[in-house]
């Protein structure tokens, strides 16, 4: 099982609102992470994507890809947001993803060192959501804008192959 599909089978274990929401991951290149999910089970009384639905998916990606960037320095930790909000652009009128990046596109410098010395350490991250298929690199401008901060507690090394 791919690091992908086994996050994928973890957060739907760990967080059902996640299943209930239909999130799909699509990749996670060390840097970005995409992930999608349906307008159906995602709609408000007006036919387009419910506020606190959206929010869930943009909030998931940027959890998802601090988990995800743990992994990659080889640790595991208590991952929680700290303070988030959203900007809601334009309805959201179809299937839709969310597309969250590293800062600069690499883990922080200060980030990796405050969790090697203390075992924490914060990250403030941007999740950008968009209407149709997941793109990693969309033309179109995003519906919404998540920006948050994630809070990295008692992190650890862990067993290779393990999430």
């Amino acid at each position: 099982m791919s690091q992908l599909a086994a996050f994928q089978k973890r957060i739907h274990e760990e967080i059902p609102l996640s299943r209930a929401l239909g999130i799909e991951l699509h990749s996670w290149d060390g840097s970005s992470l995409v992930l999608s999910a349906p307008l159906a089970p995602n709609t408000n009384h007006q036919g387009t994507g419910f506020g606190g639905s959206v929010y869930s998916v943009a909030v998931t990606a940027a959890w998802g890809l601090t988990e995800l960037a743990l992994a990659d320095l080889g640790l595991k930790g208590s991952v929680v947001v700290q303070t988030g909000s959203i900007d809601y652009l334009d309805p959201v009128t179809s299937d839709f993803y969310a597309i969250c990046r590293l800062p600069g596109e690499e883990i922080p410098e200060r980030f990796s060192k405050s969790l090697a010395r203390h075992g924490k350490g914060r990250l403030d991250l941007i999740a950008e959501v968009f209407c149709g298929a997941p793109d990693s690199s969309p033309q179109a401008d995003p519906v919404a804008v998540f920006q948050g901060r994630f809070v990295v507690q008692n992190a650890r090394s862990k067993p290779s192959l393990q999430f």
